[in-house]
């Protein structure tokens, strides 16, 4: 996806059509094209070229949409990073991705002055004021001296995004996307979009679905709203006012929504689905909201980092009879699933899942033995568990790493979880494995139970019983307030486990 280019034509077309809402502020396609294009020139003055990686440090604003497609215009590299991260993590993801320029909020680079100052010089800084309001970024896309067509001709194989990982299984991994890869998503949700679609967006931009979703604009020619807090009432307030048409998020969102005192006189009518993904989904949670509202079709689907987003979704038509599957694969998209020697596995039966396409990442940055650890022959090993059905529809069952071994069998989390989200007393559960001398591993459930019931152990033990076959069900029974999270959503199990 040539993104300067899109943002031309879609400019051309529609130049009075609103693009991003944020709070009160609209902006038109064709003021967007124009503060791009006055930003890239600044950026190219400051001596950006195609190829250069840029660093974005920024929250959940306008200016990370006008900042993401200035980049993409020039053919450089976007570095979304995660506004919470400071110290060596910051600095590592810095010194890995070659970046010398950065656009960021003042805030946050006093935040970690010392540590920018290291790797970039001052000249080759944008500052957005921490309220987004004034200042250097503010200035620039207001000088109508910065003119002229920046736009750089870029092929499928240019490196256009480089997103760090989490870091949830070791060290940070710069995922390098190219353009070629962003095409995969617009393919993917056709059947799902229009024109017309306002598309809601509550994740952190640094995610991968933060350069996703604005291409996906750019391409539909449709409307990006961003939430401007991310208080549930206030996303559910946004949503009625801006009449948003879909959007995705993690589980926890979905039940802070739930919970927003007097849901039901919210009118929701425009939300035509929403897709939970990121984690383990409770069948009991996709119901309840599909009832609150009946006119929004819920559904799941699954994809990585590694694959710039989703590469299967549930099509809209199956979501009442594929509860609890994360869908088909998207257009040339191929998945299988394999067993431990490499064989494919028939359906049924659960092993890792593998996808090939080109959704498929370029390559871990500056690491060459993990990117041969995790792509060979094409394939993309997700490190995750699955199966399909007979028709074709995948489960994801959780991580490898993640699935225990019980006295030789293999136990996975979500068949557990899914059993003890049923209960009604339970808010959220995660199934871990702690080290057992005589079964290799025992079960260990840590529970939070909804406003603060108490519920005894034994009656969470039987209710697994009656419902689980017996090397399943749990042995531990821990309660928590809440459970460790990363900052996209996930249970942080490790920590359970360390707990």
């Amino acid at each position: 996806m040539d993104v300067g280019e899109v943002l031309r034509s879609a400019a051309q077309k529609q130049p009075d059509k609103t693009v991003v809402i944020f709070g009160r502020r609209n902006i038109s396609y064709g003021d967007l094209h124009d503060m791009v294009n006055r930003l890239s020139c600044a950026l190219v003055q400051k001596g950006v070229k195609k190829g250069d990686a840029v660093i974005l440090m920024l929250h959940n604003t306008w200016e990370f949409v006008v900042s993401y497609f200035s980049i993409a215009r020039i053919g450089a590299v976007t570095v979304p990073i995660d506004v919470r991260l400071k110290g060596e993590e910051l600095a590592a993801i810095i010194a890995d991705s070659g970046a010398r320029f950065l656009i960021v909020h003042h805030g946050l680079f006093e935040t970690s002055e010392e540590i920018f100052s290291i790797y970039l010089s001052r000249d080759r800084m944008v500052f957005v004021d921490e309220k987004g309001l004034t200042g250097d970024f503010e200035a620039l896309i207001r000088d109508e001296t910065l003119s002229g067509d920046t736009r750089v001709p870029v092929s499928d194989a240019d490196e256009a995004v480089y997103y760090y990982t989490s870091g949830t299984t070791g060290k940070p991994k710069g995922v390098v996307l190219t353009f070629g890869n962003l095409d995969s998503f617009q393919e993917g949700i056709t059947p799902y979009a229009t024109q017309g679609d306002i598309v809601g967006y509550v994740l952190p931009m640094s995610h991968v679905s933060g350069t996703l979703v604005c291409n996906e604009i750019l391409f539909r020619g449709s409307t990006l709203c961003i939430f401007d807090n991310l208080r549930p009432d206030k996303i559910v307030h946004t949503m009625q006012d801006q009449k948003v048409s879909w959007f995705f998020s993690v589980p926890p969102i979905f039940e802070a929504m739930l919970r927003v005192p007097h849901i039901e006189t919210y009118n929701l009518s425009s939300l035509r689905w929403i897709a939970m993904m990121g984690t383990s989904v409770p069948i009991p949670l996709m119901e309840k909201f599909h009832q609150q509202f009946p006119a929004t079709v819920v559904i799941q689907g699954y994809g990585l980092t590694e694959t710039n987003g989703p590469f299967t979704l549930v099509p809209l038509a199956a979501a009442e009879t594929r509860k609890g599957s994360v869908g088909t694969p998207i257009p040339r998209a191929e998945v299988k699933v394999i067993d431990n020697e490499g064989k494919e596995l028939p359906c049924g039966e659960a092993g890792e899942i593998l996808v090939r396409g080109p959704m498929v990442m370029k390559c871990y940055h500056h690491d060459l033995q993990s990117t041969r650890k995790k792509i060979k022959n094409g394939w993309l090993y997700t490190g995750d568990i699955g199966r399909f059905d007979e028709d074709g529809f995948l489960y994801h069952l959780g991580r490898k790493d993640d699935m225990m071994i019980v006295g030789g069998l293999n136990v996975f989390p979500a068949e557990i979880e899914n059993v003890l989200k049923q209960h009604p007393l339970i808010h959220e559960v995660a199934a871990v494995g702690v080290s057992d001398k005589d079964r290799g591993e025992v079960i260990k459930a840590v529970v939070v139970t909804a406003d603060g019931a108490v519920v005894p152990e034994k009656e969470i033990i039987s209710f697994c019983r009656q419902r689980l076959a017996s090397y399943k069900v749990p042995r531990i029974v821990e309660f928590r307030q809440s459970l460790p999270r990363t900052t996209t959503g996930k249970i942080a199990r490790r920590l359970l486990k360390e707990g």
